[in-house]
């Protein structure tokens, strides 16, 4: 167990939703019964699965539970949903495209540049998709009113959140965790540090174009204008300072000159002696930021 037991058992609720299985996870009796729910996409990381995501959902409903119990008052009610990326758990179609590059020709994977920007810029599609479709399957007689959307998202997960974030005007919260927004800064480096050029076969050039088309980097985050899509939002990107698989390296600048304008929040936590971890001090951070900015706003 990574984290110890402060709250009841969440309760889960399994729906098949044109294909994904989607487990939404709640607390009952935490709220009054017409007290609106916050809905937050939980997204695993890189060979990880929905349900490799249980201990971090019973971690983040500790501290809110915590943060209910100490605070009071009329909060919103939290839900929190997992799912399987593209290519993983139980849509797992080809285990070598989550590969990584390897002098290994057995492990190696040629695309491996290409598989991940698809299957996180799929994933982030799917948040999409899924925040058009959920509220039916969780409340098919209007019991409920699902007040936002919310993405917490740790490695390829946390790639996907920054997408989102871009792409997704409903989701105005966001964490990505152990994560970077630029991919090419990410990439390059670790082409780089196999001998491997930023160019066919490993990089096409239609691949290029989409990243520098659609990435987050490549969207004008620093303007003070509508023309940035982060404007307003409110985020909390928490790294570990000794990360060598996402170094805070590569994240850095983007997130350093990131405008989220005076109605946003950016905050930045770049945790010591922590390497490629969703450590328990980020679960406390990634709570805390969710109660406050979320739930008890």
């Amino acid at each position: 167990m990574l984290f110890s037991k402060k709250a009841p058992e969440p309760q889960r609720q399994t729906f098949v939703i044109a294909g994904i299985t989607v487990n939404v996870y709640s607390q009952p009796k935490v709220t009054k019964p017409d007290a609106p729910v916050a809905v937050m996409f939980l997204l695993h990381g890189r060979n990880g699965s929905a349900l490799k995501m249980g201990e971090f959902v019973n971690g983040i409903f500790d501290e809110v539970h915590a943060h209910r119990k100490k605070h009071g008052g009329e909060a919103q009610d939290l839900y929190i949903a997992t799912f399987d990326q593209r290519n993983h758990g139980k849509r797992l179609v080809d285990k070598k495209a989550n590969q990584g590059w390897f002098d290994d020709p057995e492990q190696n994977n040629v695309r491996h540049a290409i598989d991940m920007y698809a299957i996180q810029t799929g994933t982030a599609q799917d948040v999409s998709y899924l925040i058009d479709f959920l509220p039916s399957y969780l409340f098919p007689n209007d019991e409920r009113t699902i007040s936002q959307f919310l993405c917490v998202g740790k490695s390829l997960g946390g790639h996907a959140t920054w997408i989102v974030l871009r792409n997704e005007p409903r989701i105005r919260i966001a964490v990505p965790i152990i994560a970077c927004p630029d991919y090419l800064a990410l990439m390059s480096r670790r082409a780089k540090s196999h001998k491997l050029p930023v160019g066919p076969p490993y990089f096409p050039k239609a691949l290029l174009d989409l990243i520098h088309r659609a990435d987050p980097a490549a969207a004008p985050y620093a303007a003070s204008d509508a023309s940035n899509p982060f404007l307003g939002k409110k985020i909390l990107v928490l790294s570990g300072q000794d990360d060598k698989k996402v170094s805070w390296t590569s994240a850095k600048e983007f997130v350093e000159n990131l405008n989220v304008g005076q109605h946003g929040v950016k905050k930045v936590i770049v945790e010591p002696r922590i390497g490629h971890d969703f450590s328990p001090a980020m679960v406390k951070e990634c709570a805390r930021f969710v109660w406050q900015h979320a739930l008890a706003a």
